[in-house]
């Protein structure tokens, strides 16, 4: 037969069918004929529904294999039921029962074949515990209210009053199985399959029980309609499209496993508190519940995993798979004061091969580049992608690849393309101690590296110090002898060439905020008042103030505005303290006040170069970071050893 033909004649015997059950459902209501014609019209109906699964099995679905086993189930069936024409029912266990038997085991095998093709694979271990708790539970219900009684009932009846209930529970414990493997989510074929199945179980069970009780006549009842009704629901599902199940979880994934497990516990419970207790009642119960809390621990360590996964991904860059700057700020966070040099790059002409290459190259280039500056951070180095065209570099201060060469590494080089890399560079905690301020910090020097290494910002700072010379002499003179000390400094203490320019021009720029002052407070000649103190220590934020308008030199007002701070925290405008100050501020403050105790004030007499460092010495600690009293006394006390043989070779020239 043509596919047309089989889904006509399928229709034709569906519809049969449910004109048969309604013919019975009107003739044991209204009370017509006998048990022969009962008989007959539950036949037809079982019959009709049956053999639609038998036509779907000659037609293409995936399963297959389900409505083969359908066919077998209706051979037995229709065998069975011959056998019984002829051999009646007398017999305990006669040869028709040995036949239908077989009619619910094909009927579940059948629905574990469908699972095979209705439910998507891979299938998550959660849905397989979910299917075992599932079956558990509805057999010990089952257990409890049918089986054991049916069971009971063998020596007084025939074997089939055990047999054909314990059948029945198992297809629904199938049933409600797969529908956990499914997620608990309902398409229209397989509604129709819970449903007949539901069917067929409840009949058999009622029927059963009413038949021990009461001894039910086999044919003529209402149990008729209800065998009838799950057969034709069973053949409506097979004629049911197929329908592709959500991948999104649903809470009931949640909450029925949770109502399985309590059914299960609450069964075990009266079970067990019951003087005759059902041994298989409990040890299904018991089964059940043990399968829910390998369910809950299954879902705890499932939750675990997906919890380390997207903290993963939250701090992880989806295109490199470098760190990301949620990752960066928590490990600068994590340095807790140790030394590391934070390194921030910025690629030049990314964007222009981005453009002419497209996408999928540009996130290439930058997995290699990502690479590349990972490699070069080494092992106790790590490497992060900012987003765009932007990475970071954090590795210890002793690392041996210096910035410079970071940036070397991440150039790419190609036909019809070159892509650079810019740098700032700031060193932790000398120069910055927050996460906020060493990014802020390293971005400026990038940014000024970008725009020509930094040699854009001398003008500027050329003509501040031309505007201070013109203002006061003296405040030139003690600008330039303190941004030489620094500067040498800062080289003994080990700073990169960025951050020694950095330093050597807010020791220039330190008093600039001074020229904001009134000349009634800088020459007064006797000491401050308190309101008068508090707006002269303001000069540091006029200063800061002034040189933040160029934005190269933000790294340097950052400085400026730091330069009086003391390591005790006495000092202004914010009292910051020890590493809380920036190096370079920390370097200014040292060789600021070393020079004013060397030259002559009005209200004080000059110290000697060796009083002034013992001062330094002394005061270490409190108003002074002590590395840098050393490194400046270790700078001062070599240029002094090299002016005493300058002097020596000269004098004995004269001779």
């Amino acid at each position: 037969m043509t596919p047309p033909t089989i889904h006509r004649l399928s229709r034709l015997l569906l519809g049969v069918s449910a004109a048969v059950c309604v013919a019975s459902l009107l003739r044991t209501v209204l009370g017509i004929g006998d048990a022969t014609l009962a008989e007959m019209i539950y036949d037809v109906g079982i019959l009709a529904a049956m053999l639609t699964w038998c036509l779907r099995a000659a037609t293409p679905d995936p399963a297959h294999l389900a409505f083969l086993c359908g066919v077998g189930a209706t051979l037995l069936w229709v065998a069975g039921a011959i056998v019984t024409a002829f051999e009646g029912n007398s017999a305990a266990l006669s040869l028709a029962d040995a036949l239908m038997f077989g009619v619910n085991p094909l009927i579940v095998l059948g629905i574990v074949c469908y699972g095979r093709s209705a439910v998507p694979h891979p299938i998550p271990a959660p849905r397989w515990v979910d299917a075992l708790l599932s079956a558990l539970t509805v057999t010990a219900v089952g257990a409890a209210f049918v089986i054991e009684s049916a069971i009971k009932s063998v020596d007084s009846a025939t074997v089939t009053a055990a047999v054909y209930p314990t059948g029945s529970v198992i297809l629904v414990a199938a049933s409600v199985g797969l529908l956990a493997l499914r997620g608990w989510a309902f398409d229209r074929r397989f509604a129709l399959i819970v449903a007949g199945a539901t069917t067929l179980a409840l009949t058999e069970v009622l029927y059963r029980h009413a038949q021990a009780t009461t001894h039910t006549a086999e044919f003529g009842t209402l149990y008729d309609v209800g065998w009838m009704t799950g057969a034709l629901l069973m053949g409506l599902a097979a004629w049911q499209a197929p329908q592709p199940l959500s991948s999104v979880p649903r809470r009931t994934e949640i909450f029925v496993p949770i109502l399985l497990g309590a059914i299960a516990l609450a069964v075990l419970i009266v079970e067990g508190a019951e003087a005759d207790s059902a041994p298989l009642t409990i040890t299904l119960s018991g089964l059940a519940v043990a399968t829910l809390l390998a369910r809950m621990a299954l879902s705890l360590s499932l939750n675990y995993r997906l919890l380390l996964h997207s903290r993963e991904e939250a701090v992880t860059d989806a295109v490199t798979g470098l760190g990301n700057g949620r990752r960066l700020v928590s490990d600068l966070e994590r340095l807790n004061g140790a030394r590391a040099t934070l390194v921030l790059l910025d690629l030049n002409g990314f964007k222009s091969y981005n453009d002419t290459f497209g996408h999928l190259a540009g996130d290439h280039l930058l997995r290699r580049i990502g690479t590349a500056l990972q490699h070069g951070a080494g092992a106790d180095g790590r490497a992060y992608r900012m987003g765009g065209d932007e990475f970071c570099v954090l590795q210890p201060a002793d690392a041996s690849v210096t910035p410079a060469a970071l940036a070397d590494g991440a150039a790419q080089h190609g036909d019809g393309f070159t892509v650079t890399a810019a740098f700032g560079a700031v060193t932790l905690p000398d120069e910055a101690t927050g996460s906020t301020t060493a990014l802020r910090l390293a971005d400026e020097r990038m940014y000024a590296h970008k725009r020509g290494s930094g040699g854009r910002e001398q003008p500027v700072v050329e003509a501040l110090l031309a505007l201070l010379e013109a203002h006061d002499p003296q405040l030139r003179r003690h600008a330039d002898a303190v941004a030489r000390n620094a500067a040498a400094t800062a080289t003994a203490l080990g700073l990169d060439d960025t951050a020694r320019r950095d330093v050597r021009n807010a020791a220039a720029l330190h008093d600039l905020g001074t020229l904001a002052l009134p000349a009634a407070m800088t020459d007064k000649p006797g000491p401050l008042d308190d309101e008068e103190r508090a707006f002269v220590e303001h000069h540091t934020l006029f200063g800061e103030r002034a040189i933040a308008t160029t934005p190269e030199l933000r790294g340097v007002a950052a400085l400026v505005r730091a330069s009086h701070e003391r390591w005790d925290g006495t000092g202004y405008p914010d009292r910051l303290a020890g590493e809380q100050i920036p190096l370079g501020a920390r370097i200014v403050f040292a060789c600021h006040a070393y020079d004013a105790m060397i030259s002559e004030r009005a209200h004080a007499p000059a110290h000697t170069h060796a009083d002034a460092i013992a001062i330094l010495r002394r005061c270490a600690g409190t108003s002074f970071d002590a590395r840098v009293v050393e490194a400046l006394a270790g700078t001062l006390e070599h240029d002094l050893e090299r002016e005493r043989v300058t002097v020596d070779a000269l004098d004995s020239v004269e001779a």
